[in-house]
């Protein structure tokens, strides 16, 4: 073990038992983690048009020490750049992507698939890569970069596949289960290094990097965008670090009492 490895990585202290064939640590939720986690995506939630979700689980995703050596350094290079009040600016924010397995179904299904085109289990596997930016769509409102947003709900976000990002609302557009038996959804929440970002208000399709002076580029709602959104234009500026599985409640059970009444009676009864 590692006394200064990443809190993500295989090797750091606490995260034994953790390594290449078991990336995912289910949180309880007395974890303080899983709250402040729940609170960021029921925040973020913010498209009037859908309903708030029920959070299922949520799970903390561990990676190799190799992995994080880049993220790191790509953070001190930022933080020494000059003219920067607020070093690394290292932010959570969410991603929607496509899952074709059935990771996390269940806290016991934590198993990664080998289907490349799983872009979740790939993301978690391998990190986020721009060279697969576009696959999936015709429009990158702001050119070839990696998406993320603090908005868990809205529509207005542009996907990188397989490895894509955004949040809450903003997040869950882009959110697709190619197994239709899949019955929850999973969002991605990700440490991403915004350092300084560019403020966007109009669309900028052929960016491949931030403009001169810049970490990130910021679009803010307005002209072509409902919900903010974040983009980074290096693979190491972002890691992935979280995953919520959310969808429908489940159905309340009936107590023993209730479900003798009901068939007393031949009708529901409603606790």
């Amino acid at each position: 073990m590692v006394e200064s490895a990443d809190h993500f990585s295989f090797d750091h202290p606490q995260n034994q038992g953790y390594g290449e064939q078991k990336r995912l640590a289910y949180l309880l939720q007395s974890d303080p983690n899983y709250h402040r986690l729940k609170i960021r995506f029921l925040e973020g939630w913010k498209h009037p048009g859908k309903q708030i979700p029920h959070i299922h689980a949520i799970f903390k995703i561990m990676l190799s020490e190799a992995s994080f050596k880049p993220f790191h350094e790509y953070r001190a290079h930022v933080v020494n750049a000059p003219f920067q009040n607020n070093p690394a600016n290292e932010q959570f924010l969410f991603h929607g992507t496509t899952r074709s397995c059935f990771l996390v179904e269940d806290k016991y299904k934590v198993r990664l698939c080998d289907l490349q085109r799983c872009s979740l289990c790939r993301i978690i596997d391998q990190s986020f890569d721009i060279a697969k930016c576009g696959t999936n769509h015709n429009f990158n409102r702001f050119g070839w970069g990696i998406y993320t947003s603090a908005c868990s709900s809205s529509e207005s976000f542009v996907k990188i596949v397989p490895q894509t990002s955004t949040t809450s609302p903003e997040a869950d557009d882009y959110i697709k289960n190619t197994d239709k038996a899949g019955t929850l959804r999973v969002v991605l929440v990700n440490r991403v290094i915004v350092g300084k970002p560019y403020e966007q208000c109009r669309n900028a399709t052929n960016l491949v990097q931030p403009p001169s002076g810049y970490h990130s580029l910021t679009g803010t709602p307005g002209t072509n965008l409902n919900y903010e959104e974040t983009v980074v234009y290096s693979n190491d500026a972002i890691r992935p670090a979280f995953l919520i599985v959310y969808g429908d409640a489940p159905p309340k059970s009936q107590s023993k009492t209730q479900a003798l009444l009901s068939r007393m009676f031949n009708t529901s009864l409603v606790g």
